[in-house]
């Protein structure tokens, strides 16, 4: 009996979550809030969940509170889907969450969380003060329990190494030392998330600046080690890393400039961390989608541009310059592998089959457009990678797509003077328009010109 197919319902939600109406949006999100609330349902309910992270990070639609989701609310712009079983600093992985969760909830004091369900089911959801009340004491009480646990098992040699097994890993372990220093600083933190614009960030105006200063130097009050994780919250909610540069330049001539000054180490370990986590998401993105290669090319540029950026701002010692040196070699391998590899190849053929006679004209625009796309991706990947056997190669294929722009404009010329009348003015010009784009105008111009000339006689 033949097997059968895969179901790929879910693939098909998520390519199509951004095409529901927003009222419908919000009124899926609590239904499935609500069926994650009985055990036989959770699995599925969690699975849609995942597919709808997208939309819902934009639309952010208003969930059903719970105890549990309240445990998270100081610290759930760190919160991630990693790609692999490590961990990078400043984030948290989702799969965290459940163990330490339950490990608060063995040992929390009686009835901390039902006195928080109580205070969340009076609350208004969108009112926040009313969160932040509900939220207190659950923070105080899971802060002390944690920090209790992991102090206990500090005291022996191998107490870390049996609270890391119980919680089911390394990564877990240190998203715990993570979550508690974020659950006690989880006010001045949520205050700051209502100052600034929700992510991803394009731009933080005076007043979130502000805002950003008063919490570096309310969180160094209360806990000095804790102000890294001011920085890990801001990054989080950016558009991208790059956008650390001009907010450390205007951060250093403040109050808190020395305060940055003083954990750029660790900013700038978490920049090249994610940096490295972010690898495998731009490799399973390009794997799962069928792009322009231009636009590949530039979302790659984007990255090292970011990843540059982000390094200046911070610094960092020779360690971290060479691992950040790492991450870019291998955004140009990716570049490489999805761009470079065979474009020549797919160039030629596009442009050879711009001389198809049975081809409409929409066919041949977008034949000429597959052309263009190549060679474009080519030109960008230039700029895009230091590794030299990958710039000779982008070198080669441009240099094999030219002499075939070569000797296709000589043809054409040749064509036309012989009044050719299966060869046109267009033929010409979606030739110059490509070897402009490959060689520059100077060449282009020159095959223009000798072209005109032909058709006059």
């Amino acid at each position: 009996m033949p097997a059968s197919p895969p179901d790929r319902s879910l693939d098909l939600l998520a390519g199509r979550v951004f095409d529901i109406p927003e009222p419908q949006f919000v009124d899926l999100v609590r239904s499935l809030e609500a069926r994650r609330l009985r055990v036989d349902q959770r699995a599925t309910a969690d699975a849609v969940l995942s597919r709808l992270r997208p939309r819902m990070s934009v639309a952010r639609p208003a969930r059903r509170p719970t105890p549990q989701r309240l445990f998270c609310l100081p610290f759930e712009d760190l919160l991630y889907d990693p790609g692999s079983r490590r961990k990078a600093v400043g984030r948290i992985p989702r799969s965290a969450i459940a163990p330490i969760w339950a490990m608060f909830g063995e040992r929390a004091g009686k009835g901390t969380i039902e006195a928080a369900a109580a205070a969340l089911r009076a609350a208004d959801p969108e009112d926040s003060a009313a969160v932040l009340k509900a939220g207190g004491p659950l923070w105080s009480e899971s802060a002390r329990v944690l920090s209790t646990v992991d102090a206990t098992a500090r005291k022996t040699p191998n107490g870390r190494a049996q609270l890391r097994d119980a919680l089911g890993g390394e990564p877990v372990l240190a998203s715990l030392d993570d979550i508690i220093v974020m659950l006690r600083i989880a006010h001045p933190i949520l205050e700051l998330r209502s100052a600034l614009p929700p992510p991803p960030i394009e731009t933080v105006d005076k007043h979130g600046l502000a805002a950003l200063v008063e919490t570096l130097k309310t969180v160094a009050a209360l806990h000095r080690d804790a102000v890294p994780y001011v920085l890990f919250v801001l990054m989080a909610r950016l558009r991208d890393l790059g956008m650390l540069a001009e907010l450390f330049d205007k951060l250093a001539d403040t109050e808190a400039g020395d305060l940055i000054r003083a954990v750029s180490d660790q900013a700038g370990e978490a920049v090249v961390s994610q940096s490295e986590d972010r690898l495998i998401d731009v490799r399973t993105e390009l794997a799962d989608e069928d792009l322009p290669k231009a636009d590949v090319a530039r979302a790659l540029g984007r990255e090292v541009d970011a990843l540059e950026r982000a390094a200046r701002a911070v610094g960092g010692g020779r360690a971290l310059a060479r691992r950040i040196d790492r991450v870019k070699a291998e955004l140009g391998r990716v570049a490489r592998e999805h761009v470079v590899a065979g474009a020549d190849e797919h160039a030629l053929a596009a442009i050879a089959a711009l001389d198809d006679p049975l081809a409409s004209n929409e066919e041949e625009l977008q034949t000429l457009r597959e052309a263009e796309d190549r060679i474009v991706a080519l030109r960008l990947c230039r700029k895009l990678s230091d590794d030299p056997e990958t710039r000779k190669e982008i070198e080669g294929a441009v240099k094999r797509i030219a002499a075939g722009l070569d000797a296709r404009g000589k043809q054409l010329v040749q064509r036309l003077e012989a009044n050719d009348v299966e060869v046109s003015v267009i033929d010409l010009y979606n030739t110059v328009r490509l070897v402009e784009l490959v060689e520059g105008s100077d060449k282009a111009d020159k095959l223009r010109l000798a072209g005109m000339k032909a058709m006059k006689g």
